[in-house]
């Protein structure tokens, strides 16, 4: 069979071209699984020269410090994948470098087909460590939205539940007074009767101690007040009850899984526990659309949806007319459309392109942490949505979410 030496010249200049100037790191190992070529890129990674890696297992190399990473020469995946000929798709590790630093990575393995057998293996790689730190961030950034978020519910919820119990507390004291007077006045029926004493009162006489119990115990005005003492006390129990179901739906199954749920009833929850927030500065107008359940994770949308309503109530005027918020929800093909209206100060262009920025707000320093609309937008994306702003100022501001009814394409279920 004929060779053409200038295919082959082709090849070797093809390969060199990728192990030199490729940005991920790659190298291939032997039958043995020792280190037989190894680009620029993945020397500069680890640390190594070349001469350093050749021969030697990758397991020695990257993984010189159990501590760090976890894996024994058994149990290493680079050792196992691609020893069977089956490829090992993009799996996250911690490599070590020469120094004794620790390099997040994200890495391929492939095995090496020379007829039936498997020659070697094929390992790529690439630096993931940043995107780490970044996710890292975005976590601590939510811990401390939450917390911040926490903060003012719990401001909020004390003072709702505080008006409640506090007229419950004064007509239960109130009831307790009226008790001890029915009873008195009762003790003295009983007299006026004889059921107790063998001598019988002159009826004139039993008209007069009668006559004057009712007026020491006010009867008028206790067949007055006490029904609607016993009215309010009971609304004021519905209400702490109320909002202790709502804070319960409104914290539900804070987990990564996906679910099925209501996202209306995620709404009205919302409005209920952040009610604090916003009754002295505007209405809440819901108009909410029958919506099917939607999968998703209820517990990071109700936070979405308690940044926005919160937002909205930070956007009124400070000392004008009372605003308003309008919430509506309807649906739209396979997505669902679930809006935030407010008719505060509206966001000036130059701001509105950099709000959903992490940090960045524009609250007075204490006031928040500038993570709400940068996780808004984070928790709208892993589902598979997206979080648009429209607004104008001195008119107002509209927050758009959009999202899919059957949840994100490949995510959690």
């Amino acid at each position: 069979m004929f060779v053409n030496n200038t295919d082959i010249t082709a090849a070797e200049a093809f390969r060199a071209a990728v192990m030199d100037h490729m940005a991920d790191g790659l190298y291939t190992t032997d039958n043995e699984g020792r280190v037989n070529s190894v680009n620029r890129a993945a020397t500069e990674m680890l640390g190594w020269s070349e001469n350093e890696l050749m021969g030697r297992l990758p397991h020695d190399v990257v993984h010189n410090a159990p501590a760090r990473n976890g894996h024994s020469a058994q149990d290493c995946p680079l050792a196992l994948s691609g020893a069977d000929g089956e490829q090992a798709g993009d799996c996250e590790d911690r490599y070590v470098r020469k120094d004794g630093s620790v390099l997040e990575v994200a890495h391929s393995v492939s095995p090496l087909h020379v007829g039936a057998s498997v020659a070697g293996t094929v390992v790529v790689f690439r630096d993931i460590t940043e995107l780490k730190q970044r996710q890292c961030r975005q976590m601590q950034g939510s811990h401390d939205q939450k917390l911040e978020a926490l903060g003012r519910l719990s401001a909020g919820l004390a003072h709702e539940i505080n008006t409640p119990i506090q007229f419950v507390g004064d007509n239960t004291r109130f009831l307790a007074e009226a008790g001890r007077a029915m009873l008195e006045l009762l003790l003295v029926y009983r007299e006026c009767m004889g059921v107790d004493s063998e001598d019988q009162l002159p009826w004139e006489e039993r008209k007069r101690r009668a006559r004057e119990a009712e007026a020491k115990a006010d009867i008028e005005y206790l067949a007055e007040e006490v029904p609607s003492a016993v009215e309010q006390s009971l609304e004021g129990i519905d209400r702490v009850a109320s909002l202790v179901r709502a804070m319960k739906a409104f914290s539900y199954k804070d987990t990564k899984e996906h679910s099925y749920a209501d996202l209306n009833e995620g709404i009205r929850t919302t409005v209920i526990v952040a009610r604090n927030e916003v009754k002295y500065v505007a209405d809440v107008v819901l108009d909410l659309g029958e919506l099917p359940d939607v999968l998703c994770n209820l517990s990071d949308l109700n936070q979405v949806f308690l940044n926005l309503l919160v937002n909205a109530a930070d956007a009124m005027p400070e000392g004008g007319k009372r605003g308003e918020i309008k919430l509506t929800t309807r649906v739209e093909g396979p997505m669902v459309v679930l809006s935030f209206a407010d008719n505060g100060t509206g966001i000036p262009e130059e701001i509105r392109k950099t709000i959903f920025d992490p940090f960045f707000t524009t609250k007075e320093v204490g006031k928040g942490t500038g993570q709400g609309l940068a996780l808004a937008r984070a928790v709208c994306e892993k589902h598979g949505g997206t979080i648009e702003v429209n607004s104008e100022v001195g008119l107002g501001t509209e927050f758009v979410l959009t999202l899919p009814i059957s949840g994100k394409r490949g995510g959690s279920a």
